[in-house]
């Protein structure tokens, strides 16, 4: 019962197959085989190499030994993988190689189609595991679609099987075993029954399981085979016979396939195609997508009752392009998802649904029409909807800087209307100082300018002017018109271009370097150069000017915190600021010190000076006090002062010793100067009282000074005790730079001896100088030490030859400059021979496209001349065939057969035969001789691919050697390889030019052997029309013919019927006549009997009866036999005929392989 309901759902879906209105449709089923047999393969086969002996059951218990041998594939003992087709006749089948396991079979399509059904007939013995894979993707990977054995969990373990349930199983099908392993057995693999019992529709398993672009069958066990006594029986594949039933994969959507056109030999014997003849919108070879102008709705396979039909794009009338977009799908719901490309008519959107900017709606017209959309008045540039109107009211929605009922024009303040400025418009940037006003130019940006000033801004001065920092106008150059080169002079610095010999602003001053008057005359400056700024000198005083970090009168030596390294003077490391830093704190301690000290009296205060002058002041004091005679408490008061002094002394000796420098106090010395005055006052006493050996009542006056002069000691004292903290902290400081100078002198020391002696010895330059210069020198060269030659070449050395290494930064800069300009040279002829190359190659590029097209057209006419002689040759072997027919039916009416063969006789061929022939042979030679273009265009192929490789190789290689600038060595090994390259670039280069002349020969020989094959091929057409008009009479005469046989074999069986009736009547009238001239002898009497008479008479009318039927029976005989003769004649021209047949196809045949290569050239 499931049998049956199986095949009723069978019937019914192939019927509902063929019928693609309501649902998805299928082709035919065809073998996919036939026609593709050098598409087919096998991993082993017999005899390939020599003859093998197979051994197999015979009878009962014994056996049979056969060869294999495949060497040829025509013979009779081979058994090649060509021999399972349905067509290599009934004992032909391909057997493998004895004991090779596992084997496989393989189909490649190269092409999609569908699977409906595979058929494999063994010889036996039955393998006992195999698998059958598909490919869709030409064989890149396979997926196995059945497994077979006769134990499937031994075979294939992990493999289910039971029958699936779902498309992405696969399982496992039992072989049933044999008694007898050779028997023959077919298998069938059907991948819509495989899958019968899942829940999908049919529709789905052939878009899932039955596509195939390959397959691949691979046996994987050899069968069984039993056990005989004496030698053992041979184990191998056989199969007998394999059809792959399919079609072309349409994905439901085409209910046949095109034919193909006719591009190969084996194409006749092709039974399916791969192209679809495609329904439903859809297109493609498979119709695997939907037509163009069809992509409303995205592609999808036909179902039952459900086709997927591609529906139209609703571009309203104004597009002829449209594609699906998944996004705008999704959008709408899942109901539209075509959008419109090339939207025209003025119209924009996905469906051309709305006016393009700068256009509004028709009111007097619909959406769907030409004249949809009309232009609005909007401003583009200056709308913020790209010019689209208010559809209510027409008006224009301006730009924030744009105003106007069109919105075309700027705001005040503004200018530049911009589509690409979304404010429409720029604001102006008049300059406050040099325009009139914040307005400008709505069009231009324009600012009015004061006089003088000029530019967009008005941020410049006129030619002739300049403009003195913060300066609010612009002043006159004012050049010297005698001693500047123009009136005109630098816009922001006012310097005029000044005459030789002239500068200053206004080339009023002398020239740069020089100073004084022009007119007094100029004097160079007595600067250095290299340390001043580039005015040098001032022009006036002739001071020199330097350069920060310089010094001197003559700017020629470097400042302090400055290395000693002119003109460089480079600026201290950090090491000496932090030690100066130092030195400049212990120079502000002592300065404090010593601004504290005393000062005595005494010309320039030195504190060196102070020793002496207080022991003179002491030995004075002494000396008065022994030769006056003073009150006790004046001797102890001049004690106390003495004391005193004493202990100044010691302690300005002490501050003398610390102190590393002299101090200057101008308080100290104003005390010294009086001290002083005391002491000349009191030698006064002392000479007095020396002369008068008395005491003056005026020595108590000097006395008192005295002790005024003691209170002032004493207080300079206290200053001095004062300084006490002072001097000692000054003295640790003293202390601590010098431990810090004995901590770090004798390293320097150390290390400058150590550079002195390291400069004696090192660096050496010689290395450095051959990599400056190309030094030849090989003694070292130190700074301290350089004697004998020179360190570099002298000058105009040629240091860099042919074949020797050219070392030396200088030399290799000038073997570069040489280089490079011969480079130059050569790059210049290379662009040269580039630029004919090029043009030769186009020039072969656009020969050969002519040859195609002459190619394509003589391919075209030769199609169209076969097919014309192909449809000619079949209605002349019809009309031979029936003129055989007729001339053999023996009632044919003579005189149609006498017409006919009166016909033939006097008909005459447009061409003779000789003449026929040798036209024919021409043709042939013509066929024969015709150049491949196929080959000619694949040799030229490779050919221009190299030009254009070279030509792409030279440009890359000139290039190259143009850029390359940076370095110089690099350069110069760049610049080497490429010269070295030249010569080969330039071989390359003519190569492909000679490469390329000899493919314009060839393409124009070619050209002018396919002229010939043309006129050849007209000439051979032109025969053909007399030729059809002969056939066709003959055609009428034999039709003629034809419909009055039967009235002539009528009118023939009527006449014999006559005869055989009359028969009887003229037996009986010759046996009357005969009694009656017996009677006549018998009674004769010599007299006239009437009855004799009568007698006589019937006797002539039967002589003359007979006569005349001889007569007619000659004359039949001898129209038969003209007529047997005219057959004979007929036959041996219909033979010749059928020669001509022979030719013309053998012809037709090479005019077929020439299409072939033509067709395959123009594609």
């Amino acid at each position: 019962m499931i049998i049956l309901v199986l095949l009723a759902a069978f019937t019914a879906i192939s019927e509902a197959q063929n019928d693609c209105a309501l649902g998805a449709c299928y082709p035919p089923n065809k073998d996919l085989l036939l026609g593709r047999s050098d598409q087919l393969q096998a991993s082993s086969t017999c005899g390939l190499t020599g003859s093998e002996v197979y051994c197999t059951p015979y009878q009962q218990r014994r056996m049979k030994c056969c060869p294999c041998d495949s060497r040829n594939p025509n013979g009779q003992l081979a058994h090649t993988i060509q021999d399972i087709l349905t067509t290599s006749g009934p004992d032909r089948w391909w057997q493998s190689s004895k004991g090779v396991n596992p084997v496989t079979i393989q189909l490649d399509l190269n092409n999609l189609f569908q699977l409906d059904n595979l058929v494999l007939s063994f010889k036996g013995p039955r393998p006992k595991a195999m698998v059958i894979e598909r490919t869709l993707d030409n064989g890149r990977t396979w997926q196995p679609a059945l497994y077979l054995a006769e134990n499937c969990e031994q075979a294939f373990p992990g493999i289910q099987t039971t029958s699936p349930l779902s498309l992405d199983q696969t399982y496992c099908t039992r072989l049933q075993p044999h008694i007898n392993p050779y028997q023959d057995e077919t298998i069938e693999f059907s991948p819509l029954r495989q899958y019968t019992f899942a829940p999908v529709s049919n529709s789905q398993k052939i878009e899932d399981k039955s596509g195939f672009t390959g397959l691949r069958l691979t046996l994987t066990e050899l069968g069984d085979v039993p056990r005989l006594p004496g030698r053992s029986l041979s184990k191998f594949f056989s199969l007998k016979e394999m059809r792959v039933m399919g079609t072309c994969m349409c994905h439901g959507h085409a209910d046949q396939c095109l034919p193909e056109e006719y591009v190969n030999p084996n194409s006749n014997t092709i039974q399916v195609n791969p192209t679809c003849d495609c329904k439903h919108n859809t297109a493609g070879v498979n119709c695997e997508r939907c037509a163009d102008f069809y992509n409303d709705l995205p592609w999808r396979p036909a179902e039952e009752g459900n086709t997927h039909t591609c529906r139209r794009c609703d571009c309203n009338n104004h597009a002829q392009r449209c594609y699906f977009d998944p996004g705008v799908y999704e959008a709408s719901g899942r109901r539209s998802g075509g959008v419109c490309e090339g939207c025209q008519h003025h119209t924009t959107g996905p469906k051309c649904e709305r006016c393009a900017p700068g256009y509004q709606p028709n009111p007097r017209s619909r959406m769907d029409r030409p004249d949809a959309c009309i232009r609005c008045i909007c401003s583009a540039e200056g709308t913020v909807n790209g010019a689209q109107c208010e559809d209510s009211t027409g008006s224009c929605q301006c730009k924030a800087n744009v105003e106007g009922p069109r919105c075309d024009r700027c705001k005040r303040g503004f200018y530049g209307l911009s589509s690409s400025d979304p404010l429409g418009c720029k604001q102006c940037s008049c300059s406050p100082v040099g325009s009139l006003s914040v307005l400008c130019d709505p069009v231009t940006g324009m600012c009015p300018c004061r006089p003088h000033f000029h530019g967009l801004t008005c941020d410049e001065c006129s030619e002739g002017y300049w403009r003195p920092p913060q300066s609010k106008r612009c002043e006159p150059c004012g050049c010297d018109p005698t001693w500047s080169i123009s009136d005109t002079c630098d816009p922001k610095t006012g310097r005029c271009e000044c005459r030789a010999g002239f500068g200053g602003r206004t080339c009023t001053e002398c020239a740069d370097n020089t100073y004084g008057s022009p007119l007094s005359g100029c004097r160079p400056c007595q600067c250095d150069v290299d340390g001043t700024l580039p005015g040098v000198c001032d022009r006036k005083t002739g001071a020199c000017m330097c350069r920060p970090g310089v010094t001197g009168t003559r700017c020629d030596s470097c400042k302090r915190e400055h290395c000693d390294s002119f003109p460089a003077c480079e600026l201290c490391p950090n090491c000496f600021f932090t030690l100066d830093s130092q030195r400049k704190n212990l120079s502000l301690a002592l300065e404090k010190l010593a601004s504290r000290g005393p000062s005595l009296p005494g010309g320039t205060g030195d504190l060196g000076n102070l020793g002496p002058r207080i022991r003179a002041l002491e030995a004075s004091l002494n000396l008065i006090r022994d030769s006056v005679s003073q009150p006790s408490s004046t001797a102890s008061q001049l004690d106390d002062a003495l004391s005193q002094l004493d202990k100044l002394e010691d302690e300005i000796n002490r501050v003398n010793d610390n102190l590393p420098s002299p101090v200057r106090d101008p308080g100290l010395k104003s005390e010294l100067d009086k001290i002083q005055a005391l002491l000349d006052s009191l030698s006064l006493i002392y000479d007095a009282k020396a002369g008068g050996g008395g005491t003056d009542p005026s020595s108590t006056e000097a006395l008192d000074a005295v002790k005024k002069a003691y209170d002032e000691s004493t207080e300079a004292e206290k200053k001095v005790d004062s300084t006490e903290d002072t001097v000692k902290q000054s003295s640790d400081i003293r202390e601590e730079a010098e431990d810090l100078q004995g901590q770090v002198q004798p390293n320097n020391t150390r290390d400058l001896n150590k550079l002195k002696q390291n400069m004696a010895t090192q660096p050496d330059l010689t290395p450095v100088a051959k990599q400056v210069c190309g030094s030849v020198r090989s003694e070292p060269c130190t700074p301290l030490q350089c004697a004998g030659e020179a360190l570099c070449p002298a000058e105009g050395h040629q240091a860099c030859k042919d074949g020797i290494k050219c070392v030396g930064a200088l030399p290799l800069s000038q073997k570069a400059d040489a280089d490079v300009m011969d480079v130059k040279d050569r790059l210049s002829n290379l662009s040269a021979k580039i630029t004919e190359a090029t043009q030769m190659l186009q020039e072969t590029q656009k020969e050969t496209d002519q040859v195609k097209k002459l190619a394509k057209d003589l391919a075209d006419d030769s199609k169209k001349a076969r097919d014309e002689l192909d449809e000619d040759l079949k209605k002349t072997r019809d009309v031979v065939k029936e003129l055989k027919d007729f001339l053999s039916d023996p009632s044919s009416n003579l005189t149609k057969v006498q017409e006919v063969s009166d016909f033939i006789l006097k008909a005459k061929p447009p061409i003779s035969r000789p003449e026929l022939k040798e036209k024919l042979e021409e043709l042939k030679k013509l066929a024969a001789n015709l150049p491949s273009t196929v080959n000619v265009l694949e040799e030229a192929k490779p050919q221009l691919e190299a030009a254009k490789k070279l030509l792409q190789e030279a440009e890359e290689a000139r290039d190259k050697a143009l850029e390359a600038k940076d370095d110089v060595t690099e350069l110069l090994e760049d610049l080497d390889s490429k010269k070295s390259s030249f010569p080969d670039l330039e071989g390359k280069l003519q190569d492909s030019m000679d490469l390329i002349q000899n493919l314009n020969k060839d393409l124009t020989q070619a050209e002018g052997q396919l002229t010939p094959a043309e006129k050849a091929l007209d000439d051979t057409g032109a025969l053909m029309p007399p030729m059809k008009e002969t056939v066709d009479r003959l055609k009428e005469l034999l039709q003629d013919a034809e419909q009055k046989a039967p009235d002539a074999l009528e009118d023939a069986g009527e006449a014999v019927e006559k005869a055989a009736a009359a028969e009887p009547d003229l037996k009986d009238l010759e046996d009357k006549v005969g009694q009656l001239k017996d009677k006549a002898d018998t009674g004769g009497t010599g007299e006239t009997d009437p009855v004799g008479d009568k007698l006589e008479k019937l006797q002539e009318k039967a002589v003359d009866l007979a006569n005349t039927t001889q007569n007619m029976t000659d004359s039949l005989q001898g129209k038969a036999d003209s007529l047997r003769r005219l057959q004979e004649e007929i036959l041996q021209k219909s033979t010749k005929l059928e020669g001509l047949d022979a030719k013309l196809q053998d012809i037709l045949k090479t005019l077929r392989s020439k299409t072939e290569k033509l067709h395959s050239c123009q594609n």
